[in-house]
């Protein structure tokens, strides 16, 4: 199985804090992907229902699926996995966050996947790497304009 990388960075006009809580949150987060994204798992975290062990549920033309979150470490780090769901038998997303000086803020986006189908892996890396650097161009955008 080929292991395919997107790797995508993206600044904002807004501290890290603001930034990581928009990422963190499920629901926001598909609405800056341009998807809805519902939590069907809470988080046993108290602090956070959003942060490890929570899942949450997107459904894509391909259908649906599900994805947990392994690693939270507010404000600098969200890592997740497809845990259900989808002909990739590899998925892992990394979303590390940075501070920038004058309270700007920056975001590393990288996302491992792989298929036992060759052709899948190149399809959905070449969607998704158009998607999230359109999601986060226009999330910058809209923080630019506050």
């Amino acid at each position: 199985m080929k292991i395919h990388e997107i790797k995508v960075y993206q600044e904002f006009d807004a501290p890290i804090e603001q930034v990581w809580e928009a990422f963190n949150d499920h629901a926001s987060f598909g609405k800056m992907m341009g998807q809805k994204v519902v939590r069907v798992v809470d988080s046993t975290d108290p602090n956070n229902i959003n942060g490890v062990g929570s899942v949450r549920s997107l459904t894509l033309p391909t259908g649906p699926f599900e994805e947990t979150i392994v690693k939270s470490e507010k404000p600098n780090l969200i890592e997740y996995k497809i845990s259900k769901g989808t002909p990739l038998q590899h998925h892992y997303g990394r979303m590390q966050f940075t501070s920038l000086p004058d309270g700007r803020s920056a975001i590393n986006y990288s996302i491992e996947l792989g298929s036992k189908y060759p052709l899948i892996g190149m399809i959905v890396k070449a969607a998704l790497a158009k998607g999230i650097a359109s999601g986060l161009a226009s999330y910058a955008r809209k923080l630019k304009k506050q």
